[in-house]
């Protein structure tokens, strides 16, 4: 049987393709913006490194540590200024993509293999990893964003007042800045729904006849739960120097996993509308809250 000839144009052409198309994929999953200049230099230098595989006296260059190298500096290449944080999720996620191309790859071809089991290689194969990369890109990004994303954002969170509990589904808000003005400790922000069932009758009733500010604020200083209750000063966009309701609650546990944390005496700012559109979630926990200190 023959070997297959082996062009050298073909091959810089088939590794600048799909280096360009995994580095662009894993800009657009780690959430760093593209730069096409760059992206198509780090693929120049990568697809001219696996041509070079082609020359009996560069085989050294090809060792396992070697390509681990180059696959770094593609990545400082397209990529670069990261922190070190940065630098290692973006490595996960290209090596992930690759591995996703190569197994792509070499699925369409053994699919495609004839019935007698000798295998011949076709470069229309690589066509399948192509599809992938773009597909990965294109939608890998959409999919991240609206469900994996939000998945790891989301915690259960449980509120606990005298004996009553409110439970629902906190999102990490990481620019959430509010803070209790007597301890300087993070608010969480709650739905006001969400909290309804905890709350004793006139302070419900302090909240729900008063539509104006002024008086909501007065009414529910006069109730049972005048001894709970914070002024939380806010700014917002269309609202600067307002000043959200917020509650003390006696226990707040977040559940991470199997695990869970538990805070004292945390502060819930009372939102009267929905959080979230889709209902998702009822609560906006700040990061402080999922670290255990």
């Amino acid at each position: 049987m023959t070997e297959p000839k082996v062009y050298a144009d073909l091959t810089f052409l088939i590794n600048f393709t799909m280096d360009f198309l995994i580095l662009w994929a894993t800009a657009r999953l780690s959430r760093i913006a593209i730069k096409f200049r760059r992206l198509i230099f780090a693929s120049l230098v990568g697809g001219s490194y696996g041509m070079g595989y082609l020359y009996v006296n560069l085989a050294s260059f090809y060792t396992l540590p070697a390509k681990i190298i180059c696959s770094f500096l593609l990545i400082i290449l397209a990529l670069w200024p990261l922190s070190w944080q940065e630098f290692k999720k973006t490595l996960l996620v290209f090596y992930g993509i690759s591995l996703a191309v190569a197994g792509a790859t070499v699925a369409i071809a053994y699919t495609r293999q004839n019935s007698g089991g000798d295998f011949s290689w076709s470069y229309l194969y690589l066509l399948g990893g192509i599809v992938c990369a773009l597909v990965i890109g294109v939608y890998g990004e959409k999919y991240l964003n609206q469900n994996i994303i939000p998945a790891l954002l989301k915690y259960q969170v449980r509120l606990r007042f005298d004996k009553t509990f409110c439970t629902g589904e906190g999102f990490l808000d990481t620019g959430n800045g509010l803070r209790d003005p007597v301890t300087h400790r993070p608010i969480v922000v709650a739905e006001y729904a969400l909290l309804k069932a905890c709350l004793p009758e006139d302070f419900k009733l302090a909240m729900e006849n008063n539509p104006d500010e002024n008086d909501r604020l007065e009414a529910v200083s006069m109730s049972t739960w005048a001894n709970r209750m914070r002024l939380i000063p806010f700014s917002s966009i269309g609202k600067k120097n307002g000043l959200l309701i917020g509650v003390r609650c006696d226990e707040m546990t977040v559940k991470l996993g199997k695990k869970e944390i538990l805070h004292k005496n945390m502060v819930v700012g009372i939102y009267p509308h929905k959080l979230s559109a889709e209902d998702s979630y009822q609560l906006l926990i700040p990061s402080e809250v999922v670290q255990r200190v």
